[in-house]
Parts: structure tokens; C-alpha cells; sequence
């Protein structure tokens, strides 16, 4: 992309990592927007970082130490803040970091980020009553037990105007391509993505791809078999029964399995699924849309649009014009 004439005005960045941080979730931070500088040509994207020590050092793995150029007693004018955490509170959380968070949160052009665990320091500062929530898949659970009024999600991450939080790991650059797609344009997203090799960025609504033996359970091996036999049969969806006989259980027991474990019904979790899968479709192939209606389960066209607008709140008409005015 060529250079604006006028100079953009810069986005600051200020990056809380409750150490120690490894090297591959700071790169997943700053990279996207290190090329999103790159493509408009300007030095609009600016980090700085935030110690909670009054030395100022954050700690990464392996021993590395670097220079923050501000701590938590310091008065920072920022745009966004991300608190980055890769590990969930093992004790209560410092009053001073709190304090910080407390204030933070009162700026209110300040867009606050939980990333990965980040999640826990909002909810603890009383910073995300109001929204949905997002952490690794890992602390899913905790949150939820901890945090009870917290509407927690097993999403990719999670945004509103002024608080988001995102999974971690590999999805952190998803995550960075939609802020910079925010901030900025498709295409300038678009060619970020290019360069670090990803095909496309997935949707926030997507979920985790969680390993369910790690939610425990003695039956929950016919959880993973039901889920798997819906990912399997999405053009020619199966009834809820057939699902539970397949694995040997009884509507009632797979449908409290369903409960548990992902928090929905096991028919409106294969509707989600199926509409999920479409829009995705819709987003980045060109079939048409009927023929991807076909694909994901539904009978009819009207039958397509009406699901897919009671749930994304417009037509699948509407999401592909508003795709291809964005492109």
C-alpha cells in the first residue's frame, strides 16, 4: 500500500505481562502489527511495556529479562492495554496491580485486553462484569467457578468497545489480525496474513478446540463420539436420538452430558455447529447460497435464512454483500 500524505495518529500499545512470558506469545503480539507498520508505511503501532516491579524488569522464559519503560505507578497515556498472562493466579492478586488495572479502566477511549489467562486480572480489578469472557481452555472451568456472574465462553476471544479478552497461543494472531483490521482496513489485514502464512483468520465465535478428556468424566468418551458423529453429518444432520443410540446412551443422559460439559443441548449445539460451518463458507468460498445451505444441513433457502438471522442477527445475503464491500 502506498503512503498516506497525512502522517496517521499512533495507537500505543501497552503490553502487562505477569511473567514469566514466553518468547512465541510475545512475537504472536507484536509481529502482526510490525508488518500491519510495514504495509501503511508509518510507525503507527507503538509498544511500550509495563512492569510490576519498580526496577522495571519483566521476566521471560529461559532467564531473559527486559526493560520496561514504564511500571504501575506511572501515569501512561496508552490506547490499548493488554494484561498477558500464560498462567492463572496462584495467589491473590497485589493490590498495586489492581489499582493500576482500576485506573486503567476508567480512561474511557482505553481499550483494556485480557490475553490468554490475562482474563483473571480484569475479572479480580471488576473490570468485565458485562461481557462475555474468554480464557485458554485450561482455566475455562475456574473462571467459571470463581467468577460466577462472569459470562464465560469457550470462544476464540471476545470484543466490545472497550474490553475483549483472547485464548492465547496461536489464536493471539487471529486476534491481532482483527484489531488490525479495526483499526485499519481488510485489506491491510489481509496482507498482514500474507506474510505470516495464515489462510484465513477465524471468526471470534469459533471455538477452542478443546481435548475433552481434559473435562474429565467416566462417559466422556461417548461425548466425544457424539460430537464427532455431528461434525461428520452436517448435510444430512441425525435427530438427537439417533445421536444417543449411536453411542449407547439415552436422550436424557446425553443431553445432560451435552449440559455439563458444553453448556448447551446437544441439537442446539449441532445448529451452532452447522451455522458456524456456513458462515464460514459463506466468508470464503463462492459457492452460492444455496448450495451452501445444502451443505450445512438445511432443507431450503427460507430455512437457511431464517436460522442463520435468528442467530447472527442478518441474512447470509447480508454477511456475504457486507464481505465483498469490505474487500
Amino acid at each position: 500500500m502506498s503512503n498516506n500524505s497525512t502522517t496517521q495518529p499512533i495507537v500505543k500499545i501497552g503490553l502487562f505481562i505477569v511473567s514469566p512470558c514466553s518468547f512465541f506469545t510475545l512475537g504472536s503480539i507484536q509481529e502482526p502489527f510490525i508488518q500491519a507498520n510495514k504495509v501503511i508505511g508509518e510507525n503507527k503501532y507503538q509498544f511500550v511495556f509495563v512492569a510490576d516491579r519498580d526496577d522495571k524488569q519483566i521476566e521471560l522464559k529461559n532467564g531473559v529479562n527486559i526493560n520496561a519503560e514504564y511500571s504501575i505507578e506511572d501515569s501512561i497515556s496508552l490506547d490499548i492495554l493488554m494484561v498477558i498472562s500464560e498462567i492463572q493466579p496462584t495467589k491473590k492478586i497485589d493490590i498495586r496491580i489492581k489499582r493500576f488495572l482500576q485506573r486503567a479502566g476508567c480512561q474511557p477511549e482505553l481499550m483494556l485486553i485480557g490475553v490468554d489467562m490475562g482474563a483473571f486480572w480484569l475479572a479480580e480489578s471488576g473490570l468485565i462484569r458485562d461481557q462475555p469472557v474468554t480464557v485458554h481452555w485450561q482455566a475455562l472451568d475456574q473462571l467459571s467457578d470463581i467468577y460466577h456472574d462472569l459470562h464465560v465462553t469457550p470462544h476464540l476471544f471476545e470484543t466490545s468497545q472497550q474490553r475483549m479478552s483472547c485464548a492465547g497461543k496461536a489464536i493471539n494472531l487471529d486476534f491481532m489480525l482483527y484489531l488490525i483490521e479495526k483499526y485499519e482496513d481488510n485489506e491491510v489485514s489481509a496482507l498482514v496474513a500474507e506474510y505470516l502464512c495464515i489462510d484465513r483468520m477465524r471468526l471470534p465465535d469459533e471455538r477452542q478446540r478443546i481435548p475433552l478428556h481434559n473435562l474429565g468424566g467416566e462417559t466422556q468418551p461417548k461425548l466425544t463420539l457424539a460430537m464427532e458423529l455431528m461434525e461428520q453429518n452436517m448435510e444430512e444432520p441425525l435427530a438427537t436420538e439417533e445421536i444417543a443410540e449411536l453411542v449407547n446412551l439415552s436422550r436424557r443422559q446425553l443431553e445432560r452430558l451435552f449440559k455439563r460439559y458444553v453448556g448447551n443441548m446437544p441439537a442446539k449445539y449441532y445448529l451452532e455447529l452447522r451455522l458456524k460451518r456456513a458462515r464460514q463458507l459463506l466468508l470464503t468460498s463462492s459457492q452460492s447460497i444455496i448450495q451452501i445451505g445444502l451443505s450445512c444441513g438445511f432443507s431450503s433457502g427460507p430455512h437457511f435464512s431464517s436460522a442463520y438471522k435468528s442467530f447472527f442477527n442478518l441474512t447470509p445475503r447480508d454477511e456475504r454483500n457486507n464481505k465483498l464491500k469490505a474487500s
